[in-house]
């Protein structure tokens, strides 16, 4: 009987777990989108990554990009910030994939 209730409260953990996921990556898109709204959106619009000759080629160079854009406006994002709105952007223009250690298994 105990074996039973370890099982079903284990499945009941992981389904939890499933049914959240969705809502934390919608939670981050909107937070990725407000802050590249607030910050960057004075001086990029979306002409700058619609273009055909972009400098990013990975999600890597993408998040590398942010991160440097950071620093040289005052380095005030915390890592969750700059993969929030690497996650965004990637999301809405770049489409490339994603890697395990940002998105985890919710992915966009």
């Amino acid at each position: 009987m105990i074996e039973w209730m370890r099982a079903a409260g284990l499945a009941a953990a992981l389904a939890l777990a499933a049914l959240a996921a969705p809502v934390a990556s919608a939670a981050d898109a909107e937070a990725g989108r407000a802050l590249y709204e607030t910050r960057c959106g004075g001086c990029h619009d979306r002409s700058v990554h619609e273009r055909t000759a972009r400098a990013a080629k990975s999600f890597a160079q993408l998040r590398a990009a942010i991160a440097r854009w950071d620093r040289h406006a005052g380095a005030l994002w915390r890592k969750e910030e700059i993969d929030a709105v690497t996650r965004y952007l990637n999301e809405r223009y770049y489409r490339f994939p994603c890697p395990d250690d940002v998105c985890g298994s919710a992915r966009g």
